[in-house]
């Protein structure tokens, strides 16, 4: 048998003996994690380092409630988006699509969410913006879901007849044939 199976061997009927390096990692972690769960430190280092996991779970818990948002100017613009939709024939939706885009990216701290810029104030928290807003945060979201299907169908007529007119002025014959097409069935229809 050649020396390295024979080392190989020996190590793993070492480890794997009663009493071996395998059963005592087991051991010790048995014991870290028991001593973890109690929730008393065995030692000075591990009670500090639970002291300060524990604070800062406090402090991210308290910075969550206080936080600060920072889209006062950013509610103002899409509070101008919203006010400009008629006299702007809708070119101003396009501001509230760009807050929208920009929200997904930078987040609910620098973009409000739709419904509550109306109540954005500067140094307002992000939990109070939110509570202030309620009422009209589905209203808004329906509003833009109703725009945008008004405004697709407003797109696709404004395509679809300058279309129509140029296939009839580059091919007036063969728009005749249909259109006499269409009206023989409709009048064999009725």
């Amino acid at each position: 048998m050649p020396l390295d199976d024979q080392l190989m061997r020996q190590q793993t009927d070492a480890a794997n003996e009663p009493g071996g390096s395998a059963e005592r990692a087991g051991t010790m972690r048995q014991q870290q994690r028991s001593g973890a769960n109690s929730g008393a430190p065995t030692d000075l280092r591990s009670a500090r380092m639970a002291a300060i996991r524990a604070k800062k779970d406090k402090l991210k818990g308290y910075l969550t409630n206080v936080q600060k948002s920072l889209s006062f100017g950013s509610s103002k613009f899409l509070q101008a988006a919203w006010r400009n939709l008629i006299p702007s024939l809708g070119f101003s939706f396009f501001g509230v699509y760009a807050h929208l885009f920009l929200q997904q990216i930078f987040g609910k701290r620098m973009f409000a969410p739709l419904g509550e810029e109306w109540f954005d104030k500067p140094n307002m928290t992000m939990k109070a913006r939110e509570r202030a807003g309620r009422p009209f945060k589905v209203l808004e979201n329906f509003g833009v879901g109703c725009l945008t299907i008004v405004l697709l169908i407003a797109i696709i007529f404004a395509f679809a007849i300058p279309a129509l007119i140029i296939e009839v002025f580059t091919n007036p014959l063969r728009t005749g044939v249909e259109l006499l097409k269409m009206f023989s069935s409709w009048l064999k229809g009725s």
